[in-house]
C-alpha cells in the first residue's frame, strides 16, 4: 500500500471513530435528559453507525480537498518558476530545449493556455495604437 493511501485510510478511520464517539456521547446526554439509563448499551448502534459514516464521509472530503490543494500548489509553482522569454517577440522557450532551434520557442499565449485554463483575447493599448495607427488617428 502506498504511503498516501495509508495516510488517507488512517484519517478516514480516525474520523469514523471520532464521529461514532461524538454521536454516542450526544445520545448519552439525550438519554440522561429524558430519564433513561445513559449507560445501557441498548440504543447505541444507530448513533455509532451514523456518527461513523458521517465521520468517514467528512474524512473523504478532507482528503480530497488536500489532494486538490496539493495539485493547485504544483500548478502555481510551475507558473512561478523562471521562464526564458525572448526580449523582442516575447516567445517562451520550452523547458529543456535547444535555444537555437526555432521549434524550441512558443508564443506566450499558447504557452500560458497550455499550462492554465486561461484564454486570451487581443486588443491594442492606447500607446501602441498611437505608434501603429497614429497617422490614421490624427486625421480624424
Amino acid at each position: 500500500m502506498t504511503k498516501k493511501l495509508t495516510k488517507r485510510l488512517f484519517v478516514i478511520t480516525l474520523l469514523f471513530a471520532s464521529g461514532s464517539i461524538l454521536l454516542s456521547i450526544f445520545s448519552m446526554f439525550q438519554k440522561a435528559l429524558i430519564g433513561a439509563d445513559p449507560f445501557a448499551l441498548k440504543g447505541y448502534l444507530v448513533p455509532l453507525l451514523f456518527g461513523g459514516v458521517y465521520g468517514a464521509i467528512l474524512g473523504i472530503y478532507i482528503a480530497k480537498v488536500r489532494e486538490l490543494n496539493e495539485k493547485l500548489q504544483q500548478r502555481v509553482n510551475t507558473l512561478e518558476s523562471f521562464l526564458p522569454i525572448c526580449s523582442n517577440c516575447k516567445k517562451i522557450r520550452k523547458p529543456n530545449s535547444d535555444p537555437k532551434k526555432m521549434e524550441s520557442w512558443q508564443q506566450l499565449e499558447s504557452y500560458i493556455s497550455e499550462k492554465t485554463s486561461s484564454q486570451f483575447s487581443h486588443s491594442i493599448c492606447p500607446e501602441c495604437m498611437q505608434k501603429l495607427y497614429g497617422d490614421i488617428i490624427d486625421d480624424k
